[in-house]
């Protein structure tokens, strides 16, 4: 009877000792196989709402050329999908799409991946603080020695709320160069002063949330433009025809006089007659004094029945910058 005790004792110390081993294996495939991983990129990283996003799968380790890929949108099998991209459309702002990537190698480790995609969307509005002609509906330039303000209007939706500007941490940049003192939580907008000498500038900003999670980024290149000088006839009926400006040319016919208005576009100064506004007229390159404002010159005739051209020409400087200078004009046909 002890006999037989000592046999069972003896089997069973065998059968622990070679489960545990067992167990030994078992974790030694499991740390090999962790070291074979997968990564799935998404290109843009930041992709906007409705836009293309294309997604790779790669490996440092696993041979991807031999192996099965399988891809998934939604839980949803992408049967025609061979290969390791997929080309995918975004939903709407804050809406998800779910991708999931299934690796199968030939000797039969098998890998997968799932990543969520939520696009966000962030606008920049330029915005050149510069004079502007009235009921005119574009912009102003950037030019030389300006003010230029960019403002951040992100569409970040999370369950179903948009999430507010002031709720965002902004980080902005300008040429590659992060900008850390206007950058920060609501910090939606910047200001930026061009120097001497100026050329384009690229600004970026980028936008997290409070775990620094980035929820949307994007960029724009602000062009560097030269100001101009735009003519129109100042009507004692209807005032200034804005509708139509005569750099082409006018032609006065047997009309006595004529009253141009100049307007500058883009200089700096945010008023048409201002103190830093310099102008001087010139007809055939002679200087003449303007009657009343300076941005104004009468033009008269004695004789309509001579034919005759005259070349009115202005020069526009602003007198606190330099750079912002400008000379244009157009021709003035006198007589029938």
């Amino acid at each position: 009877m002890s006999v037989s005790v000592k046999k069972i004792i003896g089997t069973s110390l065998i059968l622990i000792a070679f489960f545990s081993i067992s167990n030994t294996v078992l974790a030694q495939e499991s740390i090999s196989n962790s070291i074979s991983s997968i990564n799935l990129n998404i290109s843009p990283s930041s992709p906007r709402a409705g836009e293309s996003a294309v997604l790779t799968v790669s490996s440092d380790s696993l041979d991807l050329n031999s192996s099965e890929i399988l891809w998934y949108i939604d839980n949803v099998a992408r049967n025609s999908v061979v290969g390791r991209s997929i080309t995918i459309k975004t939903k709407s702002s804050g809406e998800k799409t779910n991708v999931r990537v299934v690796v199968k190698t030939f000797d039969g480790i098998t890998k997968e991946l799932s990543r969520e995609i939520i696009p966000f969307g962030v606008d920049l509005i330029i915005e050149p603080m510069s004079y502007n002609m009235p009921f005119y509906k574009g912009k102003p330039f950037f030019i030389k020695e300006s003010v230029v303000k960019i403002i951040a209007a992100p569409d970040i939706t999370i369950n179903g709320i948009k999430v507010p500007a002031k709720n965002l941490n902004f980080k902005w940049s300008k040429d590659d160069y992060v900008l850390g003192s206007n950058s920060g939580r609501g910090q939606n907008s910047i200001i930026i002063t061009s120097s001497v000498p100026v050329d384009d500038i690229h600004v970026g900003v980028e936008i997290s949330d409070d775990d620094s999670n980035i929820l949307a980024q994007t960029s724009k290149t602000v062009l560097l433009n030269e100001p101009k000088i735009l003519f129109y006839e100042d009507s004692s009926i209807y005032g200034v025809l804005y509708n139509r400006a005569v750099n082409s040319g006018y032609f006065l016919g047997t009309k006595e006089e004529l009253k141009i208005v100049a307007k500058p576009f883009s200089f700096s100064f945010l008023k048409d007659i201002s103190e830093e506004a310099n102008y001087a007229w010139y007809a055939n390159g002679n200087s003449i004094a303007p009657v009343g404002k300076t941005n104004m010159i009468l033009l008269r005739q004695t004789n309509s029945t001579t034919k005759s051209t005259a070349s009115i020409t202005l020069d526009l400087n602003n007198k606190n910058k330099l750079s912002q200078y400008v000379s244009d004009g157009f021709n003035l046909q006198f007589g029938q």
